[in-house]
């Protein structure tokens, strides 16, 4: 290998992988002491195009998978990040080495089949590192056994290759347009529908490590396993004879091709291995005897009927007690989850908008499912001008949430900032969908018809808001941009004067009302009609 250093640091000794536009070595860190220096691996990155704007979007998105990364060195088993860099508009992640073979190389292999007890101890335990990951608002997105690695020294295993840093070697751009895009991220046979849409989910890992598993059980790679031509799961109970009911149902619960039907993440997927839910069979207790006096005849006497009564009494209590431990930690989460929301919140105001993120990302760690606090973390990521970020946290609480408007509406405006404005349009007729009377969508799609060139169009969705909200003068502002394009001067000249009157100091609007007066003084052309 080469004996120049990267990053004047790191020599390369091997080369583990080359997959497109991604390349994995094994280095020396000459920077520490020992002779052989200690080992690390260096995966080094590169976007597909090198236009200005897509080397710029990928810098912000390797700087905040970098903040990831370091955020999971905490768990024992993913490999910790040393350190990142760029180095001539190329990008290298410094991580721990991890001395062992991954599982595809002996384990998960072609013909050879678990046990029922190898695959429920390597399912708790790659669950336990999944859950962690997932509590921490990370979605892995390439489980497969190549990218678990069994360490030598003690048995371990460990996640490697997170799929999020592939997204920066992905990206290209649109012909003749200009526009980010990316592609899906994960591997076929183990990624999930929603996945390949690009759209993953927590439980989208879940079906990953779901199928990895019913691959290591029946002997067979995923895409030899057919799918069930009415339902479109995976048939795979057949040719694991051995399997129990009771690890088939978990098994088929991780893998549905429906993610709704799948465990929500890797916490509720661990909970029901470790504690199958089993029905419990209600039988009537025999009433108590008590063998009694004066009789006459040593038989049994039943208790009086107010024994019955502290039983039906003891029956009530303990199902309460028991929910009320069972609720007692959500209602705790629920409370943390909503404090760090509002404190996300007045971060916003205070225009604190990184301080903003790190409270969302609190209030998600207690809630995932807290749809305003994905929505406000888009919103203070696309004030930093992260547009592709804030469309990813907008996707999560669409997911969570699919009647959440202001959601669908985060997505257009990314979507918007983007350039990708017919894909915002579709984001907006969504929200307005969602909620007929909301304005903002309603707003924002009309802005969205301007900048694809069709005021009137743009002149009918901006008039759904002043039903609404008549006193709302940047939709007033927006039809006299309308009526600008249309050459309707006259018209245009009488909504920016609305505007003004309903605000006085919105710069805009009298920036745009000199160009209207400026077209009526320059021409004495009858108007065009429009109606």
């Amino acid at each position: 290998m080469s004996d120049e250093l990267i990053g004047g640091r790191y020599r390369v000794i091997d080369c583990l992988r080359t997959t497109g536009f991604c390349e994995t070595y094994v280095a020396e860190d000459t920077h520490l002491p020992g002779d052989p220096p200690p080992r690390c691996v260096v995966k080094k990155l590169q976007p597909q195009s090198n236009e200005d704007f897509v080397l710029d979007t990928a810098r912000r998105l390797f700087d905040n998978e970098a903040k990831v990364l370091y955020k999971l060195n905490d768990h024992q088993q993913i490999p910790r990040l040393l350190a990142h860099l760029e180095v001539d508009e190329e990008f290298y992640l410094v991580q721990e080495y991890i001395q062992g073979k991954d599982l595809s190389q002996v384990e998960i292999v072609p013909g050879k089949r678990w046990t029922e007890a190898e695959v429920k101890e390597f399912l708790i335990e790659v669950l336990e590192i999944l859950a962690f990951v997932h509590q921490n608002n990370v979605i892995h997105r390439d489980i497969k056994p190549s990218n678990l690695i069994r360490r030598d020294s003690d048995g371990k295993i460990f996640l490697i290759d997170f799929g999020a840093v592939k997204e920066i070697t992905n990206m290209t751009l649109t012909e003749g347009q200009g526009n980010v895009l990316t592609v899906a991220i994960g591997t076929p046979g183990y990624m999930a529908s929603e996945q390949q849409r690009g759209d993953p989910r927590f439980n989208s890992d879940v079906y990953a490590l779901g199928i990895t598993a019913v691959q290591a059980i029946t002997g067979f790679h995923p895409d030899q396993l057919p799918r069930d031509r009415d339902t479109g799961e995976i048939k795979w109970r057949d040719r694991a004879p051995e399997c129990s009911d009771e690890l088939a149902r978990i098994l088929d619960k991780m893998i549905r091709n429906d993610f709704l039907q799948r465990y929500k993440n890797a916490n509720e997927n661990l909970e029901d291995i470790r504690n199958p839910q089993k029905p419990i069979p209600i039988t009537p207790k025999p009433a108590k005897v008590e063998l009694g006096k004066g009789t006459g005849t040593g038989g049994a006497v039943v208790q009086p009927k107010s024994s019955s009564t502290k039983k039906w009494l003891l029956f009530a209590v303990l199902p309460l007690s028991a929910i009320l431990l069972f609720i007692t930690p959500k209602i705790w989460q629920s409370l943390q989850a909503l404090k760090y929301y509002n404190e996300g919140n007045s971060l916003i105001e205070a225009g604190e908008y990184e301080q903003s993120i790190s409270s969302f990302d609190k209030a998600l760690a207690n809630r995932s499912d807290f749809a305003q606090a994905w929505t406000n973390k888009g919103y203070a990521q696309g004030k930093l001008g992260r547009h592709l970020e804030k469309f990813s946290s907008c996707v999560q609480a669409t997911d969570v949430a699919a009647d959440f408007s202001e959601a669908w509406n985060c997505r257009g405006l990314a979507r918007f900032d983007l350039k990708q404005y017919e894909r915002a349009l579709q984001e907006y007729n969504q929200a307005i969908a969602v909620d007929p009377d909301y304005y903002l969508g309603w707003l924002n799609k009309g802005q969205v018809l301007l900048k694809l060139g069709r005021p009137r169009e743009a002149i009918d969705s901006t008039r759904q808001v002043l039903k609404t909200k008549p006193d709302y003068f940047l939709a007033w502002t927006q039809l006299c941009q309308a009526l600008y394009d249309l050459e309707q001067y006259q018209d245009a000249k009488a909504h920016c004067e609305e505007s003004l009157k309903l605000n006085p100091n919105y710069p805009q609007t009298s920036t745009l009302l000199k160009k209207v007066e400026e077209k009526l003084a320059q021409s004495n052309l009858p108007e065009k009609q429009i109606f």
